[in-house]
């Protein structure tokens, strides 16, 4: 807690209290705690290993709501609390001028579990009681970290209906299980030798592994195997060699259990989940020759089992979605629980495809299709909707949380989740769009099931904040998964605290944010100057192309990082059109994700630069599996940010650094400098912030140029079939530039993400520029070029009337209703 009393601290929570507050000490364990019944609808799954997780934790059923519709907050809350529904005030470092809609009042804790884990759940089994003379499982895999046993394969339920199942251990042995399919059998079970299955390379250096681990299994070897029954013996092979034969007696039955692939049953529920890529698992009613086995292997999984005893065989080559057709003619169909990852090829492909070119996975004929799975793969907590608000029809647009105050250990904590309130369907548009880059805070939201911190502000890396006990899932596109897969999609209904209202980044010191509070201070700046606004989310720019027509204006904000290619279609139809935006946000515009088809779950395929989840020799790994298109960074995939906003990244530095910022005036006589407001600056003169940082500068932590600043800091001649461009656009105009001591740069890139040595920068650099741009396609562009930028807007009049000024020529003026 701060230096605030209680009593000071429940008033800011909500503005206005309308309930008795918490016991202090009302801490329920989660064993103790009840459990919400979770919904019966079209996005349950069959039985499934339950996790709970202790805490609080929420998410709403959407991201953006209109006034008059109604927000749905899921809960899991080991403690009792409440819950208050908040607009964010003009405060953007505490509650004390939020607005209080709602108080649900006082709710008991309730626990909903969480079930992570991807596997196929086969719609129709083997048949239960028919007993088996001949049996072959088939299958190319590519393991990742192992942890405990982890199921391949098999229709097995421990402990009372076992029939048969194929196995990956720690160690890299295979276990193969036959049984009646009754009750589990110790005799049943045999294993090979250790190391049968080599182990992936974690992706592009980030730190999954033990140091101690071999390099002898980190490699990127898919390997065949087959583990079979010939009536008398079972053997397993791999790559083409028998590395286990056993005799077995008995009568072999496929049992009760359902059939699954990536997961096996415990109690009736999926379990030991499976870390491993997947290609064509097939099930014959009969052993394999060697000389069978031999050709499947010559195959590479591109051609489908020619024998008339195949029973089930999964291609998996839909590459989208979370079906998996059986190519059989037995119709055993598979769901696939929890997604997965499609679009990762196969056993024969080659995945070191070149950087530039005309790459195409759907004309490849040497790709094949693999699956890959995840014990940790989570996208929708699918938890009850705990509470229900509808927004009064006078509703104001602006950004809104669900707000749960709780005692914990005799502290009252806070814990939120953010949602965006919409202009009412009934009322015309405001001259302003504000958009929030929700995409990126989806990016960052790493260890979503985190323990609430105390007081209001924490500090968040990259990673998120601690993880909760049980270690639930963690990953964002900054933190792979827990078995080293690097991370390609992530869920919206999943809670994100990360992204809560007062989250930093960076030193404690530096009160830096670079999500959700970054956003706010633009926000906070045009509410403060009485311009009204509506707020949207990236994901409507997604959705509708039409959404910023009749707006005068269009903010862009913050840590505005990952664009789809319909957002950045819907911001160029709106500028060719003769619209104005207005970015003070830096690395914008960098990475390029996708949506499935509600926009639920977002896809980023990361190559070629810092931060990548892909290795240059699994580049053929970056097309998304919802378009089919090429991922990376968005300037190597047909639409660079500049031809968008005019600037593109260069530069990741310290805020409030010695030697960094702040602006540095270039073009002092432009129109925006002069009017309506004259801000009497000379050229040289600072804006935004002062030498030596006697108030916080508004250059960093990331910054954007002009290609043609960019091109100077060119390290290497441009990559085979690369092009650097080295031209601005016509009708640009560089109004200032927000320098840095290079020897104070973090870390600067040229065009191809190659580091630039500081020596090869001037005493002075321009790590952010700040331009307008009249474009020849049509409309405007103001850019600061730099994520934190809006956060000085109220600490130098001089920045602020520039503000003033931008908005004046884009015909907006201050509105005294607001």
């Amino acid at each position: 807690m701060t230096d605030q009393t209680r009593r000071e601290f429940l008033v800011a929570a909500g503005g206005v209290l309308a309930t008795t507050s918490l016991v202090a000490g009302e801490r329920v364990s989660a064993k103790f705690a009840s459990l919400a019944k979770p919904d019966v609808d079209a996005a349950a799954i069959p039985p499934h290993h339950e996790q709970t997780v202790e805490g609080i934790h929420a998410y709403t059923d959407r991201l953006n709501v209109a006034p008059g519709e109604s927000i749905r907050f899921h809960v899991s809350s080991s403690y009792p609390y409440e819950l208050q529904v908040c607009r964010l005030g003009t405060d953007v470092d505490g509650p004390s001028r939020d607005t209080l809609l709602h108080s649900f009042g006082r709710s008991p804790a309730a626990i909903q579990p969480i079930h992570p884990g991807a596997y196929l759940s086969v719609e129709k089994p083997l048949d239960a009681a028919n007993a088996l003379t001949g049996l072959a499982l088939e299958l190319w895999i590519r393991r990742w970290r192992t942890v405990g046993r982890q199921a391949i394969i098999g229709q097995f339920n421990a402990p009372e209906a076992c029939g048969y199942g194929l196995f990956v251990n720690e160690d890299g042995s295979l276990s193969f299980y036959l049984g009646d399919g009754g009750e589990y059998a110790d005799q049943g079970l045999h294993s090979t030798p250790p190391d049968q299955l080599k182990m992936q390379v974690n992706p592009e250096g980030l730190k999954s592994f033990p140091d101690n681990t071999p390099s002898s299994v980190l490699n990127n070897e898919w390997h065949h195997v087959v583990a079979q029954y010939d009536g008398t013996s079972k053997q397993i092979w791999v790559d083409g060699k028998e590395v286990g034969r056993w005799k077995h007696a008995g009568t072999v039955r496929p049992g009760g259990a359902p059939l699954r692939i990536g997961a096996a049953g415990h109690l009736g529920q999926a379990a030991e989940f499976l870390d491993a890529d997947i290609a064509m698992p097939s099930i014959y009613g009969k052993a394999l020759t060697a000389a069978e086995i031999a050709s499947r292997i010559a195959s590479k999984g591109l051609t489908l089992p020619a024998s008339d005893q195949l029973l089930a065989c999964w291609h998996l080559d839909e590459e989208r979605g979370d079906r998996a057709a059986d190519s059989s003619p037995h119709g055993r169909h598979a769901r696939i629980v929890n997604l997965g990852t499609w679009m990762i090829g196969g056993p024969s492909f080659n995945g070191n495809v070149p950087r530039f070119g005309t790459y195409d996975p759907s004309k490849d004929p040497q790709r094949g299709h693999g699956l890959r799975l995840a014990s940790d793969d989570l996208y929708d907590c699918r938890w009850n909707a705990s509470h229900e608000f509808r927004l009064p029809e006078s509703a104001r647009s602006g950004l809104y949380v669900g707000r749960f105050r709780f005692n914990l250990d005799g502290e009252d904590r806070l814990y939120h989740t953010v949602f965006i309130v919409n202009k009412a369907h009934s009322r015309p548009k405001a001259p302003v769009a504000f958009i929030c880059s929700t995409n990126s805070w989806k990016a960052y939201s790493a260890t979503p099931f985190s323990p609430t911190w105390k007081g209001i502000k924490k500090s968040i890396g990259n990673n998120g904040f601690d993880n909760s006990p049980g270690n639930p899932p963690a990953y964002c596109f900054y933190r792979p998964h827990r078995a080293g897969q690097g991370t390609y999609q992530l869920g919206f209904k999943m809670p994100w605290p990360v992204v809560g209202p007062y989250t930093l980044m960076g030193p404690d010191e530096a009160d830096y944010s670079h999500l959700c509070r970054q956003d706010r201070f633009t926000q906070a700046w045009l509410e403060s100057e009485g311009y009204a606004y509506d707020v949207l989310c990236d994901t409507q720019l997604h959705l509708d192309p039409q959404v910023l027509d009749g707006y005068k204006a269009v903010y862009v904000v913050g840590h505005s990082e990952y664009w789809s290619f319909e957002g950045m279609t819907a911001m160029s139809r709106y500028l060719d059109g003769g619209g104005n935006a207005i970015v003070l946000s830096g690395n914008t515009a960098f990475w390029r994700v996708s949506f499935n088809a509600d926009a639920t779950i977002i896809e980023c395929r990361k190559g070629d630069a810092p931060g990548s989840a892909i290795r240059p020799d699994r580049r053929g790994e970056m097309w998304h599996s919802h378009d089919g298109q090429r991922g990376g960074m968005s300037r190597e995939c047909g639409y660079p940010a500049w031809r968008l906003f005019g600037l593109e990244y260069f530069s990741l530095l310290g805020v409030n650094w010695p030697g960094v910022g702040p602006y540095k005036v270039r073009n002092p006589d432009h129109f925006l400098f002069r009017s309506p407001r004259d801000l009497n600056l000379k050229e040289g003169d600072s804006l935004g912030g002062t030498p030596g940082n006697a108030v916080p500068q508004p250059i960093g932590h990331e910054g954007d140029l002009r290609v043609s600043t960019m091109a100077k800091y060119l390290v290497l001649p441009a990559p085979e079939g690369g092009l650097q461009p080295t031209e601005d656009p016509a009708g640009m105009t560089l109004l200032a530039d927000g320098y840095a001591d290079p020897k104070r740069i973090g870390f600067a890139w040229d065009y191809f993400q190659r580091p630039v040595p500081p020596d090869k920068m001037p005493p002075m650099t321009a790590a952010a520029e700040m331009i307008f741009w009249e474009r020849p396609g049509g409309g405007h562009v103001f850019h600061s070029g730099s994520i934190n930028s809006g956060s000085t807007l109220a600490n130098d009049e001089k920045w602020s009337g520039l503000m003033h000024n931008v908005l004046s020529h884009f015909g907006v003026r201050p509105d005294a209703r607001v």
